[in-house]
């Protein structure tokens, strides 16, 4: 404008032009790219939704197994603590687990329901409904206890409590 030259030559002028023209004919995606972008995306969350439901059902049958065996600890030192013999009970069919005292089985002084919530799991089974908790720190039988659940595909996962009759946990 005021006799000062433009900072670029014609040749960069040119290459300008062209380009922004390039831009400016492609501003968008085709159709078929994201097609493409789509069908990969819904892939790739279909996988991922798939493998965290199986996670979420695998840990909670970990905390299960971590609640259930700190309770029969907890069983333990709640019968030395009161110095009378306190039972566990295990209902397979509905899924709960209670800590009660022997002599009355009204008094309970927990009870844990694994059929609904966040806790719930597809099966329990244990190697016998009760065990007697003595205040001498020993029980009158061992305990094996098996908690799971059947994933999305039909495999099962399942964690196992072993309690011996001195009170030591083992959790496979």
């Amino acid at each position: 404008m005021y006799g000062l030259k433009p900072p670029c030559g014609e040749r960069e002028t040119a290459r300008l032009t062209i380009s922004a023209n390039r831009v400016i004919a492609r501003v968008g995606f085709t159709l078929v790219e994201l097609l493409i972008v789509l069908a990969l995306i819904g892939i790739v969350a279909s996988i991922a939704i798939r493998s965290v439901g199986d996670t979420i059902r695998r840990d909670r049958v970990q905390k299960a197994t971590a609640i259930v065996s700190t309770d029969i600890e907890q069983a333990f030192a709640l019968a030395a603590r009161q110095r009378t013999p306190i039972r566990l009970q295990f209902d397979s069919a509905r899924k709960t687990f209670s800590v009660v005292e022997r002599a009355d089985t009204t008094l309970k002084y927990r009870t844990r329901q694994f059929a609904t919530g966040d806790l719930a799991l597809d099966y329990i089974s244990a190697s016998s409904t009760t065990v007697d908790i003595m205040p001498s720190g020993l029980s009158a039988d061992t305990l094996s206890l098996r908690l799971g659940i059947y994933s999305r595909n039909g495999t099962l996962y399942d964690r196992t409590v072993r309690m011996t009759r001195g009170g030591l946990m083992r959790v496979k």
